[in-house]
């Protein structure tokens, strides 16, 4: 004799549940599969139990098995989860190592152009200088020889006026 009720239960818990296992897969939830995993056994286990197809020592080794099985499953899920983060993080963190070098060897570049703009500008410091001492030494032989020229002019008055 079956309990109609209790086989209508039964389907629903077991339909809820694969959804439940469903969403838990595609949200990465692992909790939420294992619930509805849960949810699928305790569901199988009432219809069966209300049809009378098995025993209650037959319908808990079937439900023990399938608790075993869905926990190895979710395990493994979650260890391929670990394995994917893992590998993600590894990888973002080759890509931070990478663009550290990147950064650096840019960083070395713009030194060795701003060194060679400062000697450059050096350079053409000490040109300009050089040029500047040029002229101040010609001034200052020009100086030189005016005053030659007037001490001489003054002597020479002198003399013609001592004379």
């Amino acid at each position: 004799m079956t309990d109609t009720w209790e086989n209508i239960k039964g389907q629903k818990d077991e339909w809820v549940g694969k959804a439940k296992e469903a969403i838990g897969r595609a949200v990465d939830d692992s909790h939420l599969q294992a619930e509805g995993v849960a949810q699928q056994v305790e569901g199988e286990a009432r219809v069966q139990a209300s049809s009378g197809e098995a025993s209650e020592e037959i319908l808990k080794q079937e439900a023990d098995q399938k608790a075993q099985r869905a926990e190895s499953s979710i395990k493994d899920n979650i260890s391929s989860t670990r394995e994917s983060v893992q590998d993600q993080a590894d990888q973002r963190l080759s890509d931070a190592i990478s663009e550290g070098k990147r950064l650096k060897e840019e960083a070395a570049i713009q030194a060795e152009e701003l060194r060679r703009e400062a000697i450059q500008q050096n350079e053409q410091e000490k040109e300009q200088d050089r040029n500047q001492a040029v002229e101040a030494n010609k001034y200052h032989d020009e100086l030189e020889q005016r005053a030659k020229k007037a001490i001489d002019e003054v002597l020479e008055r002198r003399q013609e006026n001592n004379e």
